[in-house]
Parts: C-alpha cells; sequence; structure tokens
C-alpha cells in the first residue's frame, strides 16, 4: 500500500537527511508534498481500512493548497486504496476509479459515512435534500414548452 501522500520512496516525514526546508530558506516549490496539509501526520488516517478515520483524513484534504498535485499523482502512480485529494482511489474488477469523499452539493464537508458501508454523495441530510430540489427545478425548467 502506497503511503499517503508522498511519491514513492520518501518517507512519511522529512526526507533522508533531516529537514524538507533549506537551513533559513522555504521547501522546494517542485515538492508539493512538502507543503502538504498532512505533511508528517499519521499515514494510516488515509488507509482504505481505516474507515472511522476518513472524515477527519478528507476534513484535512480540504484544507490542503495541494490538493490537486495530491490527486494528479495518485492517479498517476494508479494508487488504489487509499484517500488522495479528498477521493478514494480504487482497483476493481469494473476497472481504477476515484470515488469523491466530499459532498456533491456544497463542496466544504466530507460525506457522511453509513452504518451499511456504502458512500453517500453528500455530507447531511440538508445537503441532499438541497441538491434534489435544485435537479427538480432544472428537470421542470427544461420540461417546459417554449
Amino acid at each position: 500500500m502506497p503511503v499517503h501522500p508522498r511519491p514513492p520512496g520518501n518517507v512519511a516525514t522529512a526526507p533522508p537527511g533531516g529537514s524538507s526546508a533549506p537551513p533559513g530558506g522555504s521547501p522546494d516549490p517542485g515538492r508539493w508534498w512538502q507543503r502538504a496539509a498532512c505533511a508528517g501526520r499519521n499515514p494510516t488516517w488515509w488507509s482504505s481500512e481505516d474507515r472511522p478515520k476518513w472524515p477527519a483524513a478528507v476534513r484535512l484534504c480540504l484544507t490542503c493548497p495541494v490538493r490537486e498535485s495530491c490527486l494528479a499523482e495518485a492517479v498517476r502512480q494508479h494508487d488504489s486504496g487509499v484517500i488522495r485529494g479528498g477521493m478514494l482511489l480504487v482497483d476493481t474488477s469494473r476497472g481504477y476509479g476515484a470515488v469523491p469523499l466530499i459532498c456533491a452539493n456544497c463542496g466544504r464537508r466530507p460525506v457522511r459515512l453509513t452504518e451499511s458501508g456504502g458512500i453517500p454523495r453528500y455530507c447531511g441530510r440538508t445537503c441532499q435534500a438541497s441538491h434534489q430540489r435544485a435537479a427538480r427545478t432544472l428537470v421542470a425548467a427544461t420540461a417546459r414548452p417554449r
């Protein structure tokens, strides 16, 4: 299982030899993972086996300044079974894909996990109802004769 959010060969904290930033300087801009909100955090939070930690992991992804780079790198590496960029990456018999773990309506909160193991598209009933109302309104507007 890949370690989140580092490219292969890197450790979960600083690279071998110490700090990721030069003395008195800022991190190398080409190493996006050094600026990740999860840098130095426990990488098991982003594991598909640690489902209770997903909401906290996704909240951290939502604040991350390099979320897009993280997700792009994960897809390029074909990571599977981990959360990267707020998405659960999976490789199944139907193919490789990303399951969004961020609310489809508000985009500001992690989805609410269910007891049955399913992954809903919304953070709560309010966002789900709001999204369904908007969809019905759109359908009604497009169905009107001109």
